[in-house]
C-alpha cells in the first residue's frame, strides 16, 4: 500500500492537488477493500468512518485513483461500474526449505512480463510472480549436510 500511496501523492502533486484528510481516508478504505467496489459502496464505507465526506468527494477521488493508475475500472454489461485496486505488482522468490520470501525488484523482469502479455494480445492489469528454490543460507546448509564426516570415511 505504501507504493500506491506514494504514486497517489505524486499524481496529486503533479496535478496541483493536495492530499487532504478526506482523500487519504478514501484512499485507505479503497485500498483495504478486497473486492471490486462501486463508488456508492465506497461512499457508504467511508461515511461509516466520517459522515462529513461528500458523495462528490468520493466520486472525484476514485477518478483520481483511476487516473493515477491505482484503481482499475470495470464496466459490467448491466451498466454498473466497479473499481478495484491495481495492487502492488508482486514478484518474489520463496525458499522451499525455510519459507523465506525475497522480493524481486528488477525493471527488466517486469518489462519481460509486460512485453510477453503484449505479444499475446493480452492486456495485463497486475501480476503475481513466484519463483521457488533455495536461498543462499539454505543452499549453504545443504552443502554442509553433504560434506563427509569421519564416520562416512571409514
Amino acid at each position: 500500500m505504501q507504493e500506491a500511496l506514494k504514486s497517489f501523492k505524486e499524481y496529486l502533486t503533479g496535478n496541483s492537488l493536495k492530499l487532504t484528510q478526506q482523500r487519504l481516508l478514501i484512499f485507505k478504505v479503497f485500498m483495504s477493500n478486497d473486492n471490486p467496489i462501486s463508488p456508492e459502496g465506497l461512499l457508504t464505507k467511508v461515511q461509516d468512518l466520517d459522515e462529513t465526506v461528500s458523495r462528490s468527494t468520493v466520486y472525484r477521488t476514485i477518478k483520481h485513483l483511476h487516473n493515477a493508475g491505482i484503481a482499475r475500472c470495470i464496466h459490467h454489461s448491466d451498466g454498473t461500474t466497479l473499481y478495484e485496486s491495481m495492487g502492488d505488482q508482486c514478484c518474489q522468490m520463496i525458499c522451499e526449505r525455510c519459507g523465506r520470501s525475497i522480493p524481486i525488484k528488477n525493471p527488466y523482469f517486469e518489462c519481460i512480463q509486460q512485453e510477453t502479455a503484449r505479444q499475446q494480445g493480452f492486456t495485463l492489469f497486475r501480476y503475481h510472480t513466484v519463483l521457488y528454490g533455495l536461498c543462499n543460507e539454505c543452499k549453504g546448509k545443504m552443502c554442509l549436510d553433504l560434506t563427509p564426516t569421519e564416520d562416512d570415511t571409514e
